[in-house]
């Protein structure tokens, strides 16, 4: 305990104390009654939308200058034209918007030991950063380094994080499926009385989409039809659904730091006393 509560303590000091504004946000809205999450849905949908395309944009758009670098002269017109303009940013906000609607329905329905996940996820964020940031010093310009950080940073947590909550799925105890229809199974274990708000269709949806994903792999496993599409069918439902939340928490998190933290301070200043003490 007293390990976790030193790594939060370094966090904050680095430059990360929004992380812990967050994960309590994060937390509250996984635990509001159905009526208040139901009010407050649309604007947590837009906020979490803005954090996770502050993120998204970033990164497309340092692909796009270094692209733009390749092959365009600094003095060409083009290079303000092809930059990124609307339809980028269009793109970017119906994927963040996808995101943000998958990892808002999916964080009132994760069992509380899959917390503890997420909240190594924000300390291993904090503290891998800084670490790398360091070490990108003597190589990258000092205004890209902490956005190719945050690049960097993105697949393998993300990743890692995926792998964690597929593996807390399959622990998990489940409800015995085995020998019962398809219809049978969503009606006999899908929670009613969640209201008719938006919110709580989102999640009689995800809710029906865990129960197909239990249905298809238990009883493919029971029947011996292993190569059967029906247990692809359940395979590909359990790290499609755990992905697209891990790949929404962790472009939250980059989003977060983007727009309301400034990278680790005082790291640009020491990048440039570097590259400028460089032969």
């Amino acid at each position: 305990m007293l390990d976790w509560m030193s790594a939060g303590r370094q966090a904050w000091r680095g430059g990360h104390g929004y992380l812990v504004v967050m994960m309590v946000a994060l937390w509250l809205w996984s635990l509001a009654g159905s009526p208040l999450a139901g009010w407050l849905f649309l604007p947590a949908l837009v906020l979490t939308t803005q954090l996770i395309v502050a993120g998204s944009l970033e990164t497309a758009r340092l692909r796009r200058r270094a692209w733009l670098g390749q092959y365009l002269r600094g003095e060409s017109p083009w290079q303000r034209r092809l930059r990124g303009g609307i339809l980028m940013a269009l793109r970017h906000q119906v994927a963040g918007t996808v995101l943000a609607l998958v990892l808002l329905v999916k964080l009132r329905l994760l069992p509380p030991v899959a917390w503890p996940l997420l909240l190594a996820t924000a300390l291993g964020l904090a503290l891998v950063a800084r670490w790398l940031r360091r070490r990108l010093v003597p190589h990258v310009i000092g205004e890209r380094l902490v956005p190719v950080s945050r690049q960097l940073l993105t697949a393998p947590l993300a990743c890692l994080l995926a792998l964690a909550l597929v593996g807390l799925a399959l622990w998990l105890p489940q409800p015995w499926l085995v020998g019962l229809g398809w219809e049978e199974a969503v009606a006999r274990h899908l929670p009613g009385g969640r209201g008719g708000s938006l919110l709580a269709f989102f999640e009689r949806l995800a809710g029906a989409a865990e129960i197909t994903q239990a249905w298809a792999m238990q009883n493919a496993v029971e029947r011996l039809r292993l190569g059967t599409p029906v247990a692809l069918l359940g395979w590909l439902m359990l790290l499609a659904t755990q992905g697209a939340v891990a790949w929404a928490y962790v472009r939250l998190l980059l989003g977060a730091e983007a727009l309301l933290g400034a990278g680790e301070p005082g790291q640009s200043g020491v990048a440039h006393r570097r590259q400028g003490n460089a032969p």
